[in-house]
């Protein structure tokens, strides 16, 4: 089975995350998916951020879902790998993102980082609609909320969600558990998990029942060799969808 390759935050070993340049430069590579994670501002438009802070990325104090766009769009990106050979970044947008990977053949692979109402996701759908990547999205969220509105109000195409597992402080350290499985199966919902907190057992159950597994984030050959022969997952998230391994 080929493995798909995902490249986390865009091309981020070489250049700052979830920006322009990241996901131009990953289009470029020879991977699957290019991934990013969403947020909505005050104002209602939708940005490309890990963090919902500023800080980390851009050194000014400020919350993403505090500010509206026009607060936030002249400030620089100061952050991330490589960030003085890619200056003048700024916050990128869904719509961006969208654009620039419409221009491709790569999947959108969009993480939702707030729990998002109906009507919310419903406006994220039809900007995912406008840019004719409908069909070329999946949707991944460590809300679960979010990824069941997804599946069972909007009726999003199952094969295409999946939810995050061991990404936020009261998960990081829990492996992947019968009842998350089950839970999984259920809803039919495929998994996005931390690769340390899966097991083979679990990667089989969801095969079994005709789920996508993923893992995040592999950048060891050693990890890879275990995520793709021992446990035979279906996708990896990578910071550097090149690497020769």
């Amino acid at each position: 089975m080929d493995v798909m390759r995902i490249a986390h935050r865009g091309l981020s070993a070489c250049a700052p995350e979830n920006t322009d340049v990241s996901f131009r430069l990953a289009t470029e590579c020879d991977c699957y998916g290019i991934e990013c994670d969403i947020w909505r501002m005050l104002d209602g438009t939708y940005v490309v951020s890990h963090d919902a802070s500023m800080r980390r990325m851009y050194g000014v104090r400020k919350n993403i879902t505090e500010s509206t766009y026009e607060d936030v769009r002249e400030i620089p990106v100061t952050g991330g790998n490589l960030v003085s050979e890619n200056p003048t970044q700024h916050i990128c947008t869904l719509k961006r993102y969208l654009s620039v990977l419409s221009k491709s053949d790569k999947m959108a692979v969009i993480e939702l980082k707030q729990e998002f109402e109906n009507r919310e996701l419903q406006e994220i759908v039809e900007i995912v609609k406008a840019y004719d990547m409908y069909d070329k999205t999946i949707f991944i969220s460590g809300q679960a909320k979010s990824i069941l509105r997804l599946r069972h109000d909007l009726c999003f195409p199952k094969e295409r969600l999946q939810y995050v597992h061991g990404a936020r402080p009261r998960d990081a350290y829990v492996p992947v558990n019968d009842d998350l499985i089950d839970h999984l199966i259920r809803h039919g919902i495929g998994l996005d998990s931390k690769h340390s907190l899966l097991s083979e057992r679990y990667v089989d159950m969801l095969h079994d029942n005709g789920l996508v597994v993923n893992v995040w984030t592999v950048n060891t050959e050693k990890d890879y060799k275990r995520v793709t022969e021992e446990l035979g997952v279906d996708m990896v998230t990578m910071n550097d969808v090149r690497a020769q391994f």
